[in-house]
């Protein structure tokens, strides 16, 4: 098969990221914007040894599920890959992508719940981060195309707020009025969707930005319920969107939003849920899985601003929340505050040191509530959480393939999995979250697994495969070469955690070739097959 040569085929299933899956005597080609069942003309974009890329060229069969897009640069914009398809084939691909990596990577027999659905699933994001473009007076704010550093300018964005909308026009108009956005690298909005309060972070190469006062003062007179105008320095030349330094230029630095009765401070750099209406869904469902009676103490781990940890606090003894991001505590402190809760501690301190320092303590929680980053768990947090020995495990994640891997390392050492409840919190993306309930196991119905508080200081890396055999396994069936640092990058990817001296560059500030999308699937892929994912 070749690049440009046109086939006929139909769509069989979908890739984690909702391209559909057309096979051609067993060959697959990965085609993006075509639904199962639909039949085609696909024309080849690029071509590999054992896959290839296409696209649409003409729909043969049409499924009853297709639906016109509303955005109009869907397509183009990287931000929604799912608005061609209806809600029912949206929560269908959603909670098979759970299932496939619960039954293929954790090797669990229980059905995934169908997913919990958001009942207008547009204008949800509380939060934007919106890259800008200003060359020769020209003013581009949008979203990056898919896999480029391209702007795809937008006017407004359907599944952001309508408040992060108007006030991203209003910036707008002025850069282009007092052409003073040159050293601007992003805009972030925040926007609290109960009290209205508003958030503009100012993302600049230069900490001076001309005519500020006056772009301030005309948001104002278009959104009353602007907060606070924070300036954030960022001089990195990476993709890294916050800077270390900002600088309060009006307001107080934060803002206050309510869930559930429960009043929240959000500051800039401080992790909360994007879209208010699902998260309390999700949050419900932890308290369901929780189950508690008044008489626990709850570990919380990736605590965030307490978000979690303050509905716990509800129906706990006494909540303690870990999150190893200073602004975030110093949020989730003053949430305790604002809201007189008095069994609620927050820690500022990684997840794995803590959990790691309280089996030390032989301090054991009755119940732990876990909800990391994309990369899931890192082993030691796992081992500890083990040892720890909790009646009950609920784990929320936004990313079911790491997920998939936690939960099988946990039912291999007394935990079984009672439900898993998906919850769109990202309606037209391919993004899903998802709620877990484990308990411990009758000790009469496993065998015990000792773990020696030396396997805490393991890494993933040293109990599977070596690089040189990753190396083999993708050389053998691909005929591809891939390097040390590519599979280093893919693995940190997956929150498997190199010991200190692997993979180090001579200097703080050199730069390293980042690993190419078609190499780091296929590095994906043999950390699955050896069981590393």
């Amino acid at each position: 098969m070749n690049k440009n040569e046109f086939v006929i085929g139909t769509c069989e299933n979908y890739t984690h990221d909702g391209q559909g899956v057309v096979k051609i005597d067993g060959y697959p080609i990965f085609v993006k914007g075509i639904i199962r069942g639909e039949k085609a003309k696909i024309q080849i974009m690029k071509d590999k040894k054992t896959y290839a890329y296409g696209r649409v060229a003409e729909l043969l069969e049409v499924s009853a599920h297709r639906i016109k897009p509303k955005c109009l640069v869907y397509g183009k914009c990287g931000g929604c890959q799912l608005q061609h398809m209806d809600r029912e084939a949206q929560q269908d691909f959603k909670r098979e992508k759970v299932q496939d990596v619960v039954t293929r990577i954790a090797k669990l027999p229980i059905r995934v719940n169908p997913v919990l659905d958001m009942e207008v699933p547009f204008a949800y994001r509380n939060k934007g981060q919106i890259p800008v473009d200003v060359k020769h007076g020209s003013v581009k704010t949008g979203f990056y195309r898919i896999h480029s550093n391209d702007i795809v300018d937008i006017e407004q964005c359907l599944i952001q707020s309508e408040v992060i909308n108007e006030i991203l026009q209003v910036i707008k108009k002025d850069l282009k009025v007092y052409k003073n956005g040159k050293d601007l690298r992003h805009l972030l909005i925040k926007h609290a969707f109960s009290t209205g309060e508003a958030m503009v972070v100012f993302i600049s190469r230069n900490r001076d930005i001309p005519h500020l006062d006056e772009m301030i003062a005309h948001i104002q007179t278009v959104y009353p319920k602007l907060k606070t105008v924070i300036v954030n320095l960022n001089q990195r030349t990476d993709n890294v969107i916050l800077g270390n330094c900002e600088y309060i230029v009006y307001g107080d630095g934060y803002i206050v939003d309510e869930l559930q009765g429960l009043k929240f401070y959000i500051s800039s750099k401080s992790f909360y849920q994007i879209n208010p209406v699902q998260t309390v869904k999700l949050y419900q469902q932890v308290l369901a899985y929780a189950d508690l009676t008044g008489q626990e103490k709850v570990l919380d781990l990736y605590c965030g601003v307490g978000t979690i940890s303050l509905f716990l606090a509800g129906q706990a003894k006494l909540v303690t929340g870990i999150e190893i991001v200073p602004e975030a505590i110093a949020d989730a402190l003053r949430n305790v505050a604002l809201n007189n809760i008095d069994n609620v501690n927050f820690v500022c301190s990684d997840a794995a040191s803590y959990a790691k320092e309280l089996v030390k303590k032989q301090q054991q929680p009755d119940v732990i509530v876990v909800d990391p980053p994309r990369k899931g768990c890192d082993e030691i947090t796992l081992k500890a959480m083990i040892k720890m020995e909790p009646q009950k495990i609920v784990y929320v994640s936004c990313d079911p393939a790491t997920l998939a891997r936690d939960l099988k390392v946990l039912c291999e050492n007394g935990y079984e999995v009672q439900a898993i409840q998906p919850v769109d919190m990202f309606p037209q993306t391919y993004h899903v979250e998802t709620v877990v309930s484990l308990v411990r196991k009758n000790p009469d119905a496993y065998v015990d697994v000792t773990i020696d508080m030396d396997e805490l200081d393991l890494t993933a890396s040293e109990t599977k495969a070596t690089y040189q055999e990753i190396k083999d396994y993708i050389f053998e069936k691909y005929n591809v070469k891939v390097s040390s640092l590519y599979i280093a990058q893919v693995k940190q990817k997956y929150g498997i955690i190199e010991r200190e001296n692997y993979n180090k560059t001579k200097s703080d500030d050199s730069k390293q070739p980042k690993c190419p999308v078609d190499k780091e699937n296929l590095i994906a892929e043999a950390l699955r097959y050896f069981k590393m994912i």
